[in-house]
């Protein structure tokens, strides 16, 4: 694979959960599944469930899992996968040893820093994002970041897909489908640029969240989509979302039991309906604020949910896009940026595969320029922080410490120049003294950020669509 996606290598991940605890949490998931079930508002899905040996309660659209189906069907999922970029260079193995980054998606407004308040997002906000987006070095994947309010309701998302296609050649997840109509046209648009079907079902370009309505719902017109997806191979991101004591019971362990469930119950439903269709248990789960009420999205126990929901994955050889950078601090900055620092220290320690949520704070609603900057360089510090230490001869450069010796210094040294290419230099800020930072104007962070934001749009020129391909896009747009 590239340099790109070598640099999203980490170390071997640590566990928070005993294999007893695991089995535990599997095997309880296993019993509700067969026991309650999971009412699923997709016929398509259902029709697959009950070929597949479910029990099917048509009226009540309750299908029960015996145990058996589920731990079948479970076999016929990937393992590995890799998700595409529109050139190779951007390619990502999905194989349980790299950590990705994404943005978040979904925002409906957009933080002005100079004004200190909110607009409404707009189309440009999409496209400003993709370019900053194909800019950055630690972001992997782009999610259309924000829903375009100047666009008419029923072709936002496509709009949003082709100014992503427009504006970086990095792998796409689009987020905001609710229909089976709008998968099948971003699955015409996504073949359009990788040249066929085919072509798109062995170089996955796209892939889908699909969101799991706790407790125990598969929504309808989402869960269609699901099947769209299944049947084209664009992997899903299946991401529960169930909340502490609201939607899911208030311990970890319950939480956990519940999402495994319901995420195990689409992705039955994904391979009885197209077996070795691409998935990956995508949890975002979260705590309320006893207070409140409120969603807490940068709690302790949301951060240990969301690692911990890697694990159950791994437990069940199942790829994951588990956790998020995603603060419920309600305006970017300091707050945002240490819950995010939290949960991305987590996320790698634990071995997310791909993490969520560059640049969107207050629930997922609010779009900041500067908070993408500041997260992508938290994702940074986190990619070298668990990067596997390599320990050879040349790592450890017996001869040369010995030559050195007592009192000498490395600074004139060969091995020197060589490895300290090697060292993380921020990408935002400066690492120049008090005095430096005082000549060049005490920029405090949030000022650092705008100007880094402001110069990637002004100097980074994405690689565009083909012309052709282009108008093949809009096309399709205004069929649809």
């Amino acid at each position: 694979m590239s340099a790109f996606s070598d640099r999203f290598l980490i170390r071997e991940p640590s566990t928070m959960i005993s294999e007893e605890g695991k089995k535990k949490i599997h095997d309880s998931a296993l019993e509700l599944m067969e026991t309650v079930g999971i009412r699923i508002h997709s016929k398509t899905a259902r029709a697959a469930l009950k070929k597949a040996g479910a029990s099917v309660d048509e009226s009540s659209m309750v299908v029960k899992f015996p145990k058996n189906v589920v731990e079948d069907l479970r076999k016929k999922i990937p393992r590995s996968m890799v998700l595409s970029g529109r050139t190779k260079e951007y390619d990502l193995p999905v194989d349980g040893s790299h950590h990705y980054y994404t943005t978040d998606g979904c925002g409906i407004f957009v933080w002005d820093e100079k004004k200190q308040s909110r607009r409404q997002s707009l189309l440009e906000d999409i496209t400003k994002t993709a370019i900053i987006g194909d800019h950055l070095p630690y972001l992997s994947i782009y999610e259309p970041m924000v829903v375009a309010h100047d666009i008419p309701e029923k072709i936002h998302v496509l709009k949003g897909m082709k100014e992503a296609f427009e504006n970086t050649s990095k792998h796409i997840e689009t987020e905001s489908t609710t229909t089976p109509e709008e998968a099948r046209a971003q699955i015409k648009m996504a073949s359009e640029i990788m040249g066929g079907v085919e072509e798109l079902r062995k170089r996955h370009l796209i892939s889908a969240m699909v969101c799991t309505m706790s407790p125990f719902i598969l929504e309808g017109p989402s869960t269609e989509a699901a099947m769209i997806w299944a049947e084209n191979h664009v992997p899903v991101h299946i991401t529960g979302m169930a909340e502490m004591g609201i939607s899911g019971p208030a311990t970890i362990a319950g939480d956990l039991t519940v999402n495994h469930a319901e995420t195990l119950a689409l992705a039955c439903a994904m391979q009885a309906h197209e077996p070795g269709s691409p998935l990956l248990y995508g949890s975002v789960l979260s705590s309320m604020d006893p207070r409140t009420g409120g969603y807490t999205g940068g709690s302790p126990e949301s951060m240990i949910l969301g690692a911990a929901s890697a694990e159950m994955a791994r437990f069940c050889n199942i790829p994951n896009s588990c956790g998020g950078i995603g603060s419920s601090a309600r305006i970017p900055g300091l707050h945002a940026s240490i819950e995010n620092s939290h949960m991305a220290a987590v996320a790698a320690m634990t071995g997310s595969e791909v993490m969520n949520g560059l640049g969107v704070v207050d629930g997922s609603t609010l779009l900041s320029y500067e908070q993408l900057m500041l997260d992508h360089e938290i994702a940074g510090i986190t990619l070298k922080t668990y990067k596997k230490i390599e320990v050879n001869n040349d790592t450890v450069p017996l001869d040369l410490i010995k030559k050195v010796g007592i009192g000498g210094t490395y600074l004139n040294q060969m091995h020197t120049l060589k490895h300290i290419r090697e060292f993380h230099i921020p990408f935002l800020w400066s690492t120049e003294g008090y005095d430096s930072w005082v000549s060049k104007g005490k920029k405090d962070l949030m000022e650092e950020a705008k100007q880094k934001s402001d110069w990637i749009l002004k100097n980074h020129e994405p690689k565009k669509l083909d012309g052709d391909i282009s108008k093949s896009l809009d096309k399709i747009i205004k069929e649809f």
